[in-house]
């Protein structure tokens, strides 16, 4: 039985990716094995992974290089930093900017929205779907501002299910729906 799982920004041979985010790696050959690795170890041949957007960025090798080194079926949710060309975009087995989809949640189904950037206004919020995002990385003023946007919105619809899947958010791994929502309990 195949699973969705779900991650983004991976930056894959993106050099300056590991200074920005303060990731745990030494060189970007190291981090791009290290997620290589890490992907393979939970995704099985018939899952599907969603890549929330910057899947590559300033790489020397073609995205086939890593898509192809990967486990799964691949879908990109265009990122601020995914090439708009066929070469690029022929690595993946869909390619959106923005797609809904169905899930399971504790055996229930679910809606999943997914941007690489957060919607907080999506009508969908607030009917009890789940939006996945990515873009807003560790530290900074842009992380600051999306978590006191989201606990003010939390406060007034009580009810609020957006989550930053980013890699650094989640160990560098792709996760399911269940993990994601068990590691950010706050964010519903």
């Amino acid at each position: 039985m195949s699973r969705n799982l779900y991650i983004a920004d991976l930056h894959l041979g993106h050099q300056n990716c590991i200074g920005f985010d303060g990731r745990p790696f030494s060189s970007i050959d190291e981090h791009d094995k290290a997620l290589v690795t890490n992907w393979n170890a939970v995704v099985m041949p018939d899952d599907h992974v969603y890549v929330v957007g910057d899947f590559a960025y300033r790489n020397e090798k073609p995205v086939s290089y890593y898509t192809s080194r990967l486990h799964g079926h691949i879908h990109l949710i265009r990122g601020n930093h995914d090439k708009r060309s066929t070469e690029y975009e022929s690595c993946f087995e869909s390619v959106d900017d923005i797609l809904k989809i169905g899930d399971m949640l504790h055996g229930s189904p679910v809606e999943v929205i997914m941007c690489h950037y957060w919607i907080p206004f999506l009508p969908e919020l607030r009917r009890g779907a789940y939006m996945l995002h990515g873009h807003t990385h560790k530290g900074g003023k842009e992380q600051n501002l999306e978590e006191q946007l989201k606990e003010k919105i939390r406060q007034n619809y009580k009810l609020h299910r957006a989550y930053n899947v980013g890699c650094m958010w989640q160990d560098y791994y792709p996760q399911t729906l269940e993990q994601i929502v068990a590691r950010q309990k706050g964010y519903r």
